[in-house]
C-alpha cells in the first residue's frame, strides 16, 4: 500500500449535461421520500451479521478508468449474476473521479445502469467513491497524495452528481466514500489534508440529504489502525481485515468489537478475505472467514468478484496481501466458474437479510 500522483480538472459540464439523465432516471427509481438530515434512516440496522458479497472489479478494467471507460452492460450483467449464485446480497461498486472526469455524461449513465443491473439480481449497491489503495507496481489508479493538495471543487461536484438522485433510494445500502484512506495519525501533515479531504465529500453527501448510512472503507496501516482515524466521519464504522489465520482473525475481531464500543457505532466488512494462488488452500481460508464474520454480526464482502485484468484479480499479476504473499483474490475464474474448494457458498446462508420477502420489507 504506497502512493504516487497526479490528477485532472474538469466540472462545468455536468450540471447541464448530466440534467436530462438524472431526471429520466429518477423517474424509473422506487418512490423517494423526503430527505432527512438528522442522520440517516435508510438501511439503519443493529448488526450487519447478514451481509455478503462481494467488491466488483469489472473484469475489463485494468484500472478504474477503463472499467468505466469501457463500460458495457450486458457484460457487467454477465458478472454480476456470478454473485447472485452464491446468495450475495450487496455489492460494492467501485468507482472514482478519475474515471468520472473524463465524460461526466456518460460515466454517471453507467453508473446508475450499475445500480440497476444489481437490483436486478435481488441485491443492494454499496457505492465507493474513491479509491486510495495503490500497488507499486501495478497501480488501479483512484486517488494520489499530491491529488489532496489541489482543488477539491470538480471532486465534491462528482460526489453531488452521484449522490443526488439516489438519496432515498433503496436501492443503496450504503455510500462507501473512500477505500482504505492512508491516514494513520493526524498529527502529520499529510494525514491532515486526508481527513479534511474526507471530512469534505462527507459533508457534501450530507448535504445532498442521503438517507443511507456513510462508511469509509479503512484498513490497518502503519502499525496504527486508521480505522479509528476515520471513525468519526462515519454512520457505521468499518473495516478490511486480512489476517491468514482463524486465531488472528479471532484477535481482529476482538479489537474491531473494542472499536465498535467505544465510537459507540456498528461496525461491518466491505472489504475482506485474503487471496491465494491455490485454490484450496483459498478456499478453507474463506470458509472460516464467512463463518467467523458472520457470526460476530460483521458481515463480509469478499476482494474480488471475477477473474481479470486488475492487480491481484489475475494470477500473473498478483498483491502481496494474500497467503504466502500471493495475493490471487478473484472467487470466480475468467470463464465464471466458482473457484475449487468454494462450493461451501452455494448453500443457503441461515441468516438473510432485512428486506427478504420472509421480513416483508424491500
Amino acid at each position: 500500500m504506497t502512493d504516487v500522483s497526479p490528477v485532472l480538472n474538469r466540472r462545468d459540464a455536468v450540471r447541464i449535461g448530466t440534467a436530462a439523465l438524472v431526471g429520466a432516471f429518477v423517474s424509473q427509481s422506487p418512490p423517494l421520500a423526503a430527505a432527512e438530515t438528522a442522520g440517516p434512516s435508510l438501511h439503519v440496522y443493529p448488526n450487519y451479521g447478514w451481509l455478503r458479497g462481494f467488491t466488483v472489479v469489472p473484469s475489463w478494467g485494468a484500472r478504474i478508468e477503463e472499467a468505466w471507460w469501457r463500460y458495457d452492460g450486458a457484460r457487467f450483467r454477465e458478472e454480476v449474476a456470478l454473485a447472485a449464485t452464491v446468495h450475495a446480497n450487496c455489492l460494492r461498486l467501485w468507482i472514482d473521479f478519475t474515471a468520472w472526469m473524463a465524460d461526466p455524461e456518460k460515466v454517471t449513465g453507467d453508473f446508475f445502469d450499475a445500480v440497476k443491473a444489481i437490483d436486478e439480481q435481488g441485491m443492494k449497491t454499496m457505492p465507493c467513491l474513491f479509491n486510495r489503495w495503490h500497488d507499486v507496481q501495478w497501480d488501479y489508479g483512484g486517488q494520489y497524495l499530491d491529488d489532496l493538495t489541489r482543488d477539491w471543487r470538480p471532486k465534491l461536484e462528482y460526489v453531488r452528481t452521484l449522490v443526488k438522485p439516489l438519496v432515498a433510494d433503496h436501492r443503496i445500502l450504503m455510500w462507501d466514500l473512500c477505500n482504505e484512506p492512508q491516514a494513520a495519525n493526524l498529527n502529520e501533515d499529510w494525514c491532515k489534508r486526508e481527513y479534511q479531504w474526507l471530512l469534505e465529500v462527507a459533508a457534501t453527501a450530507r448535504e445532498c440529504g442521503a438517507r443511507q448510512p456513510i462508511t469509509i472503507g479503512t484498513a490497518t496501516v502503519g502499525g496504527a489502525s486508521n480505522v479509528d482515524v476515520f471513525a468519526p466521519l462515519c454512520d457505521v464504522i468499518c473495516a478490511h481485515p486480512y489476517a491468514h489465520t482463524a486465531g488472528e482473525l479471532h484477535d481482529l475481531i476482538a479489537r474491531y468489537q473494542d472499536t465498535s464500543q467505544r465510537h459507540r457505532k456498528v461496525l461491518l466488512v466491505n472489504e475482506t478475505i485474503p487471496g491465494c494462488l491455490n485454490d484450496q488452500r483459498r478456499a478453507e481460508v474463506a470458509k472460516f472467514y464467512t463463518e467467523m464474520l458472520s457470526k460476530a454480526g460483521l458481515g463480509w464482502m469478499g476482494w474480488a468478484l471475477r477473474e481479470g485484468k486488475a492487480i491481484s484479480t489475475r494470477r500473473d499479476r498478483y498483491d502481496s496481501n494474500g497467503i504466502n504473499g500471493e495475493g490471487f483474490h478473484p472467487f470466480f475464474t475468467s470463464a465464471g466458474k466458482l473457484r475449487d474448494g468454494l462450493e461451501f457458498l452455494c448453500t443457503k446462508p441461515t441468516i438473510l437479510p432485512p428486506w427478504t420477502a420472509a421480513s416483508g420489507t424491500r
